[in-house]
């Protein structure tokens, strides 16, 4: 918690400290008559507020639909399987009758299940509303970091602030599969807060405290149990603590004993996997990722990705990711090198999901940019004598005197474009409209018609029905293939979602990337995508939404088509039958194509 003790300064302290009080710090005393300290009970208010604006801004999107945002539907399945099989982890998991093995971290799901045990609702309410606490929890988790590694109120605040706004902190957070990548994050956020206080406190006989070593692993343990893969990003981000703030032999050891510990706690997990697949799970998720030393084409875009550094998703102009790069400059200018060399390390690591995990760092820097350059230089040009009125220049003009002491000092030109910048990046935080460059487009569920799109061919097929869904954009956003085996209890033969965890996820990608083509083609594409492939379908399912039919040259080629008969055409979209397909049960002998969660 945020307390008096914890260590509000009484002047601004460097952006980052050092790991004893000996060490050196830049000067920032040029800071305090812009932006001085306030009471301990005004900062942790305006911290609150921070955190209550990005809960506000989260729920408007996740109350946008009644339906989970984009994906989940893979970790709805296992949830599910988790209860069928009485709590203890199933061999492979049923989604999509695909035989993928049940390796993926359960913690998420376990809660999820649980709580669907005791509660009122349904499962599916959950993978709305628990997605949408861990991305609220994240925000809390962050500011006591940021409180931590920043030691100055403005700049604490204002991290807060555009960790709260920058979308990509929570776009795959408050989707459907945010009850295993919020959680898991929450988790990473806590483990970092704790490692720092490992490195940095002393006890009474100036040695590092052990005692953070078992919440430490507690915390990193809890990550690695809800997302491997944000473990992934914790392992290496405390390292990058280790040698910026705890370098010395004895905190060396206490990071060894938080591994131990960490794989002790997620023993029953992996060891579980391990001894029913082999490491073979592990070795095939862990390749689907990447990163700089995987391949070439990989290198290349690794550092196309240093190119467009700022990865924030903010529509229109990167606001926040912009004043990131003036933190950084400040940062560097300081020789405080820790969070623009976290920033990097992210992407080179991490090239997947690097856009959510460099939203920390990039946080941080944008509340050392608006502490250190743009509320200071917002107040000397307000201050500037040629804008100053006559009554000013006489000594009569109370033009700076707009805020409560202590802050009676701050210009009103700092507040006004505090004001500015907090109103352009909220809107963009809620802009949700297509043409505006960010993602936020894709936070949307599966419509009542699409929906009843789904029931018609539960209801209305063969158990044994293999159904190729035309995708309306990228596998990772591709709501429809990934709901579709959980509501309907039939095969989408074109789903990605769950071959990171088999083999040749690379070519599940590439094949659906492929269908996706087909969507803009005549109905030949999809029988030269069945041949390449060589997975056979009995049905197609063209969904539209509310803004209308998907892919109007495909449909038109299939209903000018012997081989296809409509049975369906309804405000969900298209179905056809596929005049030209083997048997049913010839066709579920066909291996299909496996299918990946999305960590992006």
């Amino acid at each position: 918690m945020i307390t008096p003790a914890s260590g509000v300064p009484s002047q601004p302290a460097p952006a980052m400290p050092q790991p004893s009080s000996a060490a050196a710090t830049p000067r920032t005393e040029h800071l305090i008559h812009v932006i001085p300290d306030i009471s301990t009970r005004a900062y942790v208010a305006l911290l609150v507020a921070a955190v209550v604006l990005g809960t506000l801004v989260r729920v408007s999107h996740v109350f946008s639909s009644d339906f989970p945002l984009n994906d989940g539907g893979m970790f709805y399945a296992m949830a599910r399987d988790l209860q069928h099989h009485g709590f203890t982890l199933p061999t492979t998991t049923s989604y999509n009758n695909a035989g993928i093995p049940f390796a993926y971290s359960p913690l998420g799901f376990y809660v999820a299940a649980l709580l669907d045990r005791v509660l009122p609702g349904d499962l599916i309410s959950l993978f709305r509303v628990l997605p949408l606490l861990y991305s609220a929890a994240t925000l809390a988790a962050f500011a006591m970091l940021a409180h931590r590694l920043l030691r100055q109120q403005a700049a604490a605040i204002g991290a807060t602030i555009a960790f709260a706004l920058i979308p990509r902190s929570f776009l795959w957070l408050i989707m459907g599969g945010g009850v295993a990548r919020g959680l898991g994050l929450t988790f990473a956020l806590f483990a970092l807060h704790e490692a720092h206080r490992l490195y940095t406190e002393r006890d009474e006989a100036d040695r590092p405290n052990p005692r953070y070593i078992v919440t430490t692993a507690i915390a990193f343990a809890g990550c690695v149990l809800s997302h491997v893969e944000t473990g992934w990003f914790l392992g290496f981000s405390i390292v990058i603590f280790w040698l910026a703030y705890g370098r010395t032999r004895r905190t060396f050891l206490y990071s060894i004993a938080i591994a131990a510990i960490g794989l002790a706690l997620t023993a029953p997990w992996w060891a579980t996997v391990a001894m029913q697949h082999g490491l073979k799970p592990f070795i095939e998720a862990n390749a689907s990722g990447g990163n700089v030393l995987s391949s070439r084409e990989l290198a290349r875009e690794t550092f196309l990705s240093l190119a467009r550094i700022t990865s924030t998703s903010e529509p229109l102009f990167p606001l926040i990711g912009a004043t990131a790069l003036l933190g950084g400059l400040a940062a560097l200018r300081g020789r405080q090198f820790v969070l623009p060399l976290w920033w990097v390390a992210i992407i080179l690591l991490d090239l997947r999901a690097y856009p959510t995990f460099t939203t920390i760092p990039v946080a941080l820097l944008a509340g050392i940019g608006i502490a250190q350059i743009v509320l200071p230089l917002a107040h000397l040009i307000w201050d500037h004598p040629l804008l100053q009125p006559r009554s000013a220049r006489d000594g009569t003009d109370a033009r700076t005197s707009v805020l409560p002491a202590p802050w009676h000092r701050v210009s009103r030109g700092a507040v006004l474009l505090t004001i500015g910048l907090l109103l352009y990046s909220t809107t963009g935080a809620m802009l949700r409209a297509p043409g505006f460059a960010g993602e936020a487009v894709y936070l949307v569920g599966l419509t009542h018609d699409e929906r009843d799109a789904m029931q018609w061919i539960k209801a209305n097929t063969n158990d044994d029905a293999r159904i190729l869904i035309v995708p309306r954009g990228p596998w990772q956003v591709d709501k429809e293939s990934e709901w579709f085996p959980v509501l309907t209890d039939r095969v989408s033969v074109g789903t990605v979602q769950g071959s990171e965890w088999t083999h040749s996820f690379e070519e599940h990608v590439r094949s659906a990337d492929n269908l996706w083509q087909c969507g803009y083609r005549l109905a030949d594409c999809l029988a030269g995508w069945s041949r390449e492939t060589g997975t056979t379908y009995t049905h197609v399912w063209v969904p539209a939404t509310e803004h209308g039919q998907c892919c109007g040259t495909l449909v038109a080629s299939l209903r000018n088509t012997n081989a296809y008969r409509i049975v369906y055409d309804g405000p969900g979209g298209t179905i056809f039958t596929y005049r030209a397909a083997p048997p049913a049960s010839l066709a579920a002998s066909v291996p299909l194509s496996s299918p990946s969660e999305t960590d992006r």
